[in-house]
């Protein structure tokens, strides 16, 4: 049987990582990358090693796919689902991993004709919480090792289709794992919107500060990290905007534990000010080391005798898939 085809769309860190995995577990796969910069397609290819073919046509990229990664921000999701939904293959696997899943479960289902669409999440491992890089050359095949692959399909994905993407999530060495679409937009407001959001506030502030100019050549690496999240500005803007009540609950929730900072500055008790941070200090190395156990309960039924990822992804759904479509053909 011919090798299945995968096709990442987009080559960021994420979908060049996700390659890079694919390749390093050893299933018999061809991996095919796009990018609207042609450059970068090319330089997956060539330079990284992440892909086997650079395709530089949206729409041929897609109808090639018989697993489509969608790993584009949001503000890019619809256009590209509106590009391509006409010409997936009818068992086509869509993943999409943009931020935001009750919008694009929404997209998909108006715009995907046939395929099977399922919004996932990789969840960065935590080796690689605090390295604050971005850029493709920082694409490492173990990215999501440890971390979870959320997992919010649409309605209309075949159970077995779902089985692929899990299987998918488990060749990237990650803990496949179910959950609501409207529980997960709600939990990202924190975790991602309100970084960003502080994340341009803190620069906003320094920016416009007369030593502004002066302060530029000692930000250090703390400076660097804080406000990384702004390379993610369209995604910021649509989380924020996504849900605008609680977009506006964490703000000020946020500014409210720095309005008691400032009570604890005013009053300068030193022995409160340590206590507070200690405590802080304290509950953030337990979430380290809860990410670093890499101790999650897969969100998935344990089935007996469930055949290797390997067979599963590429010979099993697929491959009756592929028969039966080639049989209709004929």
């Amino acid at each position: 049987m011919r090798a299945q085809t995968v096709t990442i769309v987009g080559m960021s860190r994420t979908g060049l990582s996700i390659a890079l995995a694919l390749k390093a577990s050893g299933t018999a796969l061809t991996i095919v990358g796009y990018d609207r910069f042609r450059e970068l397609s090319q330089k997956a290819k060539d330079e990284i090693g992440a892909i086997d073919k650079a395709e530089w046509n949206l729409v041929n990229a897609a109808a090639e796919a018989d697993i489509l990664v969608l790993a584009v921000p949001l503000a890019e999701l619809e256009t590209n689902l509106m590009v391509i939904g006409d010409g997936l293959k009818p068992h086509a696997l869509v993943l999409d991993l943009s931020v935001l899943k009750g919008r694009s479960l929404r997209w998909a289902e108006q715009h995907l004709k046939q395929g099977h669409y399922v919004g996932a999440v990789a969840v960065l491992s935590a080796a690689y919480l605090n390295d604050g890089r971005d850029e493709p050359e920082a694409a490492t095949p173990d990215l999501f090792r440890g971390g979870m692959f959320c997992l919010m399909p649409s309605v209309k994905a075949e159970p077995r289709a779902v089985d692929t993407a899990v299987s998918f999530g488990r060749l990237l060495g990650a803990t496949p794992y179910f959950v609501d679409p409207m529980e997960y937009d709600s939990l990202t407001q924190g975790v991602e919107t309100l970084p960003g959001l502080a994340a341009a506030a803190l620069f906003g502030t320094l920016q416009k500060s007369p030593g502004w100019r002066d302060m530029l050549r000692f930000a250090n690496s703390s400076f660097a990290l804080a406000t990384q999240p702004l390379q993610n500005g369209t995604d910021i803007t649509s989380l924020a905007l996504n849900d605008k009540a609680a977009t506006l609950r964490w703000l000020d929730a946020y500014l409210q534990e720095l309005a008691e900072l400032r009570s604890l500055i005013v009053s300068g008790d030193r022995e409160m000010i340590d206590l507070t941070l200690g405590n802080l200090l304290i509950q953030r190395e337990k979430w380290l080391k809860e990410r670093i156990r890499d101790d999650w309960v897969e969100g998935v039924e344990t089935k007996v005798d469930h055949p290797s990822m390997s067979d599963q992804l590429v010979g099993g759904w697929l491959g009756g898939k592929l028969r039966r479509d080639n049989h209709d053909k004929s």
